[in-house]
């Protein structure tokens, strides 16, 4: 059974893989049973269900019951065992943390075990309606989450600190370990570069006080979702790495323009279900707006949105101004 899940076979030479992500899938099984094995669970299936560059997920059956073990190919799982631990009491659609080790004592890479949640990624939804239905639920859940304060902004480091002592700074990491303002300057100039800079990162409407818990990486693909007599968002899934702070810097991430116009318009109708947002929210949601498309762009755009990019900025400073 475990050795069925090694994939040794990956071609060395594939730009693909780097071999942090080579070496996991080449003994994912060896990982797989040094993980369980204190759980005492005496599984009886196990199966790669997705793996990524930073990720590989296993579901591991019992007769009774699954779980998932996640291995982290790139960096840890910090923020995703703090999430999960920060909202394991308010009774929301996430699974549920059963394991963990971010020391790398048992493993060479982190990983943490989570209970299973069945169904299917909102992304694979063609319908938009029940695609909108969905995404007002997965509003719902985020707004729940943000009543709850984190203990900082950012993500908490291995040791449990929290590093970034406020929140632009913790942004400010979050782009500089993405390369963003490198990128910005080639793609919008100098000038154009320094006027987005001004109007998100070093602008005051932008400053958070008070820490909530986060997604950090809302969107379809991380909502899992069933359809059928009933249509329910089953959990919310796989957070990003900023996991502390405002609020807004999820509702502007469920808002990208990649997204589908179903999903977006439900999820602005789920978070404001329980009150509309106030003027200072909607001031800070545009800004951070702005500054994810153009995150968005930069990272995963193909090169006729990047030309584009220079008028979308401009024009979106316009509105702001």
């Amino acid at each position: 059974m475990w050795n069925a899940l090694s994939q040794p076979d990956i071609a060395p030479d594939d730009p693909a893989y780097s071999d942090a992500r080579r070496r996991v899938l080449g003994r994912l099984g060896e990982y797989a049973a040094l993980a369980i094995g204190p759980l005492n669970l005496r599984p009886t299936a196990a199966r790669l269900l997705r793996e990524d560059a930073e990720r590989a997920e296993v579901r591991i059956s019992t007769r009774s019951s699954h779980v998932v073990l996640v291995i982290a190919t790139d960096g840890d799982l910090a923020p995703e065992v703090f999430w999960l631990r920060a909202l394991a009491a308010s009774n929301l659609p996430i699974p549920r943390l059963i394991a963990h080790d971010l020391s790398c004592t048992t493993l060479p890479f982190a990983y943490a075990i989570e209970s299973y949640i069945g169904g299917s990624p909102l992304d694979l939804l063609e319908d938009g309606p029940r695609m909108r239905l969905l995404a007002r639920q997965a509003g719902r859940t985020l707004r729940r989450s943000h009543l709850v304060a984190a203990p900082g902004f950012g993500r908490p480091a291995l040791s449990g600190r929290w590093p970034a002592g406020s929140w632009i700074e913790a942004l400010g990491g979050w782009l500089a370990r993405r390369e963003i303002l490198a990128r910005a300057d080639e793609a919008l100039g100098a000038e154009g570069a320094a006027a987005l800079r001004a109007a998100t990162l070093d602008h005051p409407a932008l400053l958070c006080a008070r820490p909530c818990v986060i997604h950090g990486a809302v969107e379809p693909a991380r909502a899992i979702v069933t359809v059928g007599d009933t249509t329910q968002l089953e959990a919310l899934t796989r957070p990003g790495d900023l996991v502390g702070g405002d609020p807004m810097f999820d509702l502007a991430y469920g808002l990208l323009p990649r997204h589908p116009a179903a999903f977006r318009q439900g999820l602005l109708e789920g978070y404001s279900a329980a009150g509309p947002l106030d003027a200072e929210q909607q001031a800070r949601l545009a800004r951070l707006s702005l500054l994810l498309t153009t995150v968005d762009t930069l990272q995963s755009g193909g090169a006729a949105a990047i030309a584009r990019l220079p008028d979308t900025v401009a024009e979106a400073l316009r509105e702001l101004a």
